[in-house]
């Protein structure tokens, strides 16, 4: 394994990450001070809606931009974009329709935005898997920061008109379209996007059709089980309440998921042409692994030690609960890190169906936690700690079974 090679592509995808951060970390004082843990509750369930249609925008074709032939690639880059344009149309349709069911005409402004957070998000994931095929780490990177500055000067900008979520929101969307038009700009002159033909992409839909079916209902339920808790938080202790667990998502979560992204694009990358070429990818595994045990242990440690006295000044008044639920999750976002940057490792091995069960088993996790929680009345934080519990231990046996596996490939291959 080249591991220069290794790290200076991670580095590439991380180094975005942190100065992304650097933005959202300078934003919180100002944006927790303009806008209410109300707001931000809307805010939190807005992004958990348009998350979960999102993680399936282009119904998972943009895993075959790395694998189509060549003459293929762009036909499966606007077969992306077409898939996601349905998509979006789709998901939106069902959730104008429940807000008119449930009688909320007061939402009906957060349709074209649910909309737009949808499309482009697919568009930015397309063009990002196109970048990636052409080795390009350095867009992945880029676009994370100019949508976090975009998001967070439009977030701040717009509070001085009206405080008002709204304003979350349209900054949120207009930092994602700032990021898809970024990749689609650059995908173009660099490489050359071509043009939609309906042939070429008819026969890239056939060909990946098969694996895109394994793969989705995994995807949904992993955005199903990241996204669930909103919703049961709000149901359970109130719109406050997810406002507060929002917030400790932008400072803890996110920034976890990002590296997480990051690194195990690079792993995917990497130990798929290890397997092709020597049949096993251990060292791939273990130096993941190394990369990701290391900077999970320093954000569990902060968060841990550091969260409530720095939070309670860094945020102002009112916002100590955030602090509360950074500790209570801190040990289970650890697991989660370590884990995430190595789940592709089933890709690589051709088992998705083992994403599928992980998948499965942390919605029920999330599931059971809510219905203790409902059934014996039990305090936000007493539902949160049976949450850390739950998915920590299924995140645990699953990285069990991850290491297991590619351990298993190594000696298989050393012993013959």
């Amino acid at each position: 394994m080249n591991r220069s090679q290794f790290s200076h592509q991670f580095l590439a995808l991380f180094s975005g990450t942190v100065l992304a951060q650097v933005f959202n970390l300078a934003s919180y004082p100002l944006l927790t001070r303009l806008y209410s843990p109300a707001d931000f509750g809307l805010f939190g369930t807005f992004i958990a809606a348009s998350a979960i249609p999102g993680a399936i925008a282009c119904g998972r074709f943009e895993l075959a931009i790395t694998t189509a032939p060549d003459e293929g690639k762009r036909a499966t880059l606007w077969l992306c974009f077409s898939v996601a344009l349905i998509m979006s149309i789709f998901s939106t349709s069902l959730v104008a329709l429940w807000w008119w069911h449930a009688s909320l005409p007061s939402l009906g402004w957060l349709a074209p935005m649910f909309f737009l957070a949808v499309l482009l998000t697919g568009v930015t994931n397309a063009s990002t898997m196109f970048l990636m095929r052409h080795e390009n780490f350095r867009f992945a990177s880029v676009g994370v920061v100019v949508r976090t500055a975009t998001t967070v000067l439009l977030q701040l900008g717009l509070a001085l008109l009206w405080r008002s979520p709204l304003g979350l929101i349209v900054g949120f969307c207009l930092g994602l379209a700032a990021q898809a038009l970024m990749g689609l700009f650059i995908s173009g002159r660099t490489y050359g996007i071509g043009r939609p033909i309906k042939d070429d992409m008819r026969a890239m839909f056939r060909r990946f059709r098969t694996q895109v079916s394994v793969d989705l209902p995994g995807t949904l339920l992993a955005a199903l089980s990241f996204n669930l808790i909103p919703f049961f938080m709000q149901y359970l202790y109130g719109i406050k309440a997810v406002g507060h667990f929002s917030v400790g998502q932008r400072i803890a979560v996110l920034p976890l998921q990002l590296f997480n992204d990051s690194l195990s694009q690079v792993f995917f990358q990497r130990a798929a042409r290890a397997f092709e070429e020597r049949g096993e990818f251990w060292q791939e595994y273990r130096f993941t692994l190394l990369w990701s045990g290391l900077i999970s242990l320093a954000m569990l440690a902060g968060m841990l030690f550091l969260a409530r006295p720095v939070l309670t000044i860094y945020l102002g008044e009112g916002w100590d609960l955030a602090a509360t639920i950074l500790i209570i999750m801190a040990p289970m976002l650890a697991i989660r890190s370590v884990t995430m940057s190595l789940a592709t490792t089933v890709f690589v091995l051709q088992r998705p169906a083992w994403l599928l069960y992980h998948n499965m088993a942390g919605v029920v996790a999330i599931v059971v936690a809510f219905a203790l929680a409902w059934m014996v009345g039990a305090r936000l934080e007493q539902f949160l700690t049976m949450l850390a519990i739950l998915q920590g231990l299924e995140l645990l046996i699953f990285f069990a079974v991850l290491t297991i596996a590619a351990r298993k490939q190594y000696y298989a291959l050393n012993v013959s």
